[in-house]
């Protein structure tokens, strides 16, 4: 969809929802709503960016074999595939690594060092990992491997490998944008290596449908030179001009042309991502790489199966936490500030997913720990919002054996006899926060505009396309509306869904609205004729041909009429 207009021809509702995302000259709000975006940067401005070109380029005109050395989600798939795209347009010598998940873990090791040099390697540049590698760069250093670390994760100048980096997130870079996924700056490397020897720009735009997957699935932020990236990159990939991606798309239930960063977060990376939770996320590579219609149908089936099997195992290990949940509960009355749940024997590809299931449904910290075959436990946890786990965690690092993350999310490792004081560390430490904040536990609820049903048109839904692509950093507007509840109906395969109309208090105009998934109770609250505030995102229904505007709503509060 093209917009074609000046600032004068925009909704006031529109420019009023810009405003309060501090879009406010002319030349801001038209560049966020160009489907011709130009907010980009000089890939030069990265630090180290000069240097990475140089040993790329050496290695090539050498004639050294390059290993691109990834990570098992999407963002490292994509970013490995990028550079193995790009690169192949000026070298042959090329291979990649993918560590597994399970036996080797994130980032770099000095077993896959040996394995990489016994390969006959020259060269390892790093994808999405790498920064807080330096003992393990030093070792493959000393095994005579040269090393370009490519990366975002944050690091400090303490352990940062002795090597060039290339991170917007290191100390002393300067790179006006720090939101990068791992997958754009290999894009930016491959931009480098492309303008320093006057290779065409389509060389490395090729990949931009790449790092629109990697960029969404790594949650990323959708603003400044990433919604630059994914614009142009959801109309690639919406261009089916990749065979494998256009192939994933159909076999997944979607449709080529109509796919949106929704569609990303929900649907193709969740199965890019399932490749390396259930079997190996070098099948992702594999199937971006591949040109032969057998083996992308192959390819494609089999992560489909991964995709069913991951959903499967995770159900089964959230309904088993849910029982421990329970099962607490009986004893204390009450949910453990912090939910620490330790399970014998769980798929640890999954428990990511449940502890953030977790922590959405009861809006408390969450830490999911899973015994390995050693007798140690492997921990993943993840944090609401304004809550920093890692500075939490931070302060049982003697307990760790490994430790790792960020404020959202953490991952470490421990022994069995230090999980009962892990856990009473945690319990005395969120006392203490709760006195300094007693409403930390409590979700906080906002919204961008109050609207009336009467606002809630075809044309205004039409409008809000143009936030597209939202995801974090730049969320789908979150309206209220207020009125009273018409035409209430049970919906889904247990009518445990609820759809009505909210009817204006003025007039007869109405708004429709859909409730999936909304907090447990709230739907029972919901009758015929109540008075309620409703929160959620238009979007469109669209049945039997026809299209109108629907709420979907994310929370309802009851009103009194008077009100």
């Amino acid at each position: 969809m093209q917009y074609n207009f000046n600032i004068k021809q925009i909704n006031p509702k529109i420019l009023d929802l810009l405003n309060d995302r501090e879009y406010k000259s002319e030349e801001e709000i038209l560049e966020f709503l160009s489907m011709r975006p130009k907010k980009t940067y000089d890939p030069f401005l990265l630090l180290n960016m000069a240097e990475g070109v140089d040993l790329v380029l050496s290695a090539v005109e050498n004639e050294e074999r390059i290993c691109i050395y990834g990570d098992y989600d999407a963002d490292g798939v994509t970013a490995t595939s990028i550079l193995l795209e790009f690169l192949s347009n000026i070298t042959s010598n090329l291979s990649y690594y993918i560590p597994s998940r399970f036996d080797e873990g994130y980032g770099l090791n000095k077993t896959a060092m040996e394995k990489i040099c016994k390969a006959g390697v020259d060269l390892v540049i790093t994808v999405d990992c790498g920064s807080v590698s330096r003992e393990e760069v030093e070792y493959g250093k000393n095994l005579g491997l040269k090393i370009l670390v490519t990366d975002h994760h944050r690091a400090d100048n303490e352990r940062l490998p002795k090597c060039p980096v290339i991170n917007p997130n290191q100390p002393d870079c300067e790179y006006p944008f720090k939101g990068l996924a791992g997958c754009g700056v290999a894009f930016k490397l491959a931009q480098a290596v492309a303008r320093t020897i006057g290779m065409q720009s389509q060389t490395y735009n090729n990949t931009l449908d790449l790092v629109a997957i990697g960029t969404i699935a790594d949650v990323m932020p959708l603003i400044d030179e990433n919604r630059t990236l994914v614009k142009y990159g959801l109309m690639r990939l919406n261009s089916a001009s990749r065979k494998p991606l256009k192939k994933l798309i159909e076999e997944i239930g979607l449709k080529v042309g109509e796919v949106t960063s929704f569609n990303i977060a929900f649907g193709i990376a969740p199965h890019i991502n399932s490749a390396g939770r259930i079997k190996a996320a070098r099948l992702g590579v594999k199937l971006f790489r591949s040109t032969s219609d057998d083996e992308i149908a192959e390819i494609v089936e089999i992560i489909k199966d991964c995709n069913k099997q991951r959903k499967t195992l995770q159900d089964e290990i959230y309904e088993e936490c849910l029982e421990k949940i329970k099962e607490e509960y009986k004893i204390t009355k009450r949910i453990s500030d912090f939910i620490l749940i330790d399970l014998e024997n769980a798929h640890e590809g999954v428990t990511g997913i449940v502890a953030g299931r977790l922590k959405e449904r009861f809006y408390h910290p969450v830490a999911i720990l899973t015994k390995t075959e050693d007798g140690l436990f492997k921990g993943t946890s993840r944090s609401i919002d304004g809550f920093d786990i890692h500075s939490l965690l931070s302060n049982f690092s003697d307990l760790f054996i490994n430790f790792g993350g960020h404020k959202a999310a953490c991952g470490f490792t421990i022994s069995e006899t230090n999980v009962s004081l892990l856990r009473e560390g945690i319990g005395h430490l969120m006392k203490e926060e709760l006195k300094k904040n007693p409403d930390l536990l409590k979700r906080k609820w906002s919204w961008d505009l109050q609207l009336i049903p009467e606002d809630v048109t075809i044309n205004f839904a039409q409008d809000l396309l143009m936030f597209e692509p939202s995801g974090k950093g730049n969320e789908k507007p979150t309206f209220a509306v207020d009125g009273k509840i018409a035409n209430l109906k049970a919906i889904g395969n247990e009518a445990q869904y609820r759809r009505f109309q909210l009817v204006s208090e003025k007039s007869d105009s109405f708004v429709s609205c859909v409730c999936f998934g909304i907090e447990e109770g709230s739907i029972d609250e919901l009758s015929e004729g109540g008075y309620v505030r409703v929160l959620g995102n238009i979007s469109f229904n669209r049945w039997n041909g026809n299209i109108s505007p629907q709420m979907n709503v994310k929370k309802i509060f009851q009103k009194d009429n008077s009100e």
